[in-house]
């Protein structure tokens, strides 16, 4: 294989072409996405696309006049994959829909767990926009009445050797003790 080098160090004819095919698929695909399912569209493996979908999610899980739903349901097992996103960016956006899903569901109790073990592995050291809003997530989950379940996933996080991760869990128990009295 022959690479021919342009006048900039480091790029090459290669390089180039790859960037130009890359441009030119993404080009294309983007009118599709639109037309995916919500349901889809949150764990799709696109991270713009997953941000679509969850500012969709939030709007539906606002929008719910009753928390019985049954639109809440193909979201259950989805909203543990909201906050541990690998993409920074898309995890903003599932964090504030699974605090509206949280806030708005009948079923979050059940979901309780999963979703504050997420909010403490992924959470807790993450961006400050991310981080205070998956404190209130867990602070949410005290409201519903779920709270020795998230209290025990957070004490779990105090085991973390991640230093942000056990401060932003003794933040947590505080804000609900606080709340408590």
């Amino acid at each position: 294989s022959v690479r021919v080098s342009f006048e900039s160090p480091g790029k090459t004819v290669i390089s180039y072409l790859s960037v130009l095919v890359a441009s030119i698929v993404t080009m294309g695909d983007e009118e599709d996405f639109s037309k995916l399912p919500t349901e889809q569209k949150v764990v799709h493996k696109l991270f713009k696309v997953r941000i679509q979908g969850y500012d969709e999610a939030s709007k539906l899980f606002r929008m719910q006049d009753s928390e019985t739903n049954p639109a809440f349901q193909p979201y259950g097992s989805l909203i543990k994959k909201f906050v541990v996103d690998s993409n920074a960016l898309a995890q903003e956006k599932g964090v504030e829909a699974a605090f509206d899903f949280v806030k708005n569901a009948s079923i979050a109790g059940r979901i309780c767990s999963d979703v504050v073990g997420g909010v403490v592995t992924k959470c807790m050291n993450a961006r400050a926009k991310t981080r205070s809003k998956g404190i209130e997530i867990c602070l949410m989950f005290f409201e519903i009445e779920k709270g020795e379940i998230a209290l025990e996933e957070l004490l779990g996080g105090l085991k973390n050797k991640q230093p942000k991760i056990v401060v932003g869990c003794l933040e947590t128990i505080t804000q609900a003790i606080r709340s408590l009295l």
